[in-house]
């Protein structure tokens, strides 16, 4: 996983390395573990996730157009005007994330994606078709990309203490309806490596949005 996908996923994911569920009121719908958008462990995911996410778009912004100055002062400029458009459409995505929700806010991030991806594809006119993930190390996204990966383990940890009193406080048959999210929680403790847990967390969302 390179340092753009790696730090546009921090964007997405890092949390808290203390992860805590609000108790569910008796009345609300997460008392009875509806899987929904209305879900107390959904919404606690996703309230934490902007507030982490809008101060990290600052930094990915601000080490981005240093790649865009970067790749405009090099010689071979002109072979990489496609990447460059989608460097500059992704910092003026990443200048106007912020909106009047959550969801709205994170829809906003999720819509960064293709962009990001049109910015790193290689080059096959350049010498160096890998030049935008070159500059992008150079100019700090190593070291945040680094940083990320660091609050990304020490959540993982909290995140599983976190679901798996979630777990236990399941009714039988809540644990029978469910069964597709416990199966994917196991997976997620089960993933022996970095790449493979964050894949498996990301999952997590679909749990709530496509039900």
């Amino acid at each position: 996983m390179n340092y753009l996908t790696l730090t546009l996923l921090g964007m997405l994911l890092v949390l808290q390395s203390c992860f805590a569920i609000p108790t569910a009121d008796a009345e609300s719908p997460a008392a009875h573990h509806e899987f929904n958008t209305d879900h107390k462990l959904y919404k606690s995911v996703i309230k934490t996730l902007i507030e982490i996410a809008i101060p990290l778009s600052g930094r990915y912004s601000d080490v981005l157009e240093k790649v865009v100055e970067d790749l405009k002062a090099h010689e071979e400029a002109p072979k990489y005007a496609h990447q460059i458009q989608h460097l500059e459409n992704l910092i003026k995505g990443i200048k106007h994330i912020k909106a009047d929700s959550d969801e709205e806010i994170l829809q906003n991030i999720l819509d960064l994606k293709d962009e990001m991806s049109g910015a790193q594809e290689p080059s096959n006119e350049s010498s160096n078709p890998h030049l935008v993930h070159d500059l992008f190390e150079k100019d700090g996204g190593k070291e945040l990309a680094e940083e990320i990966h660091k609050d990304f383990v020490e959540f993982f940890d909290g995140f599983d203490d976190a679901v798996e009193k979630y777990a236990e406080d399941m009714s039988e048959k809540e644990k029978r309806d469910h069964n597709d999210f416990l199966k994917w929680f196991k997976e997620f403790k089960e993933a022996d490596c970095f790449g493979k847990r964050l894949d498996k967390f990301f999952e997590f969302f679909m749990f709530f949005h496509y039900r």
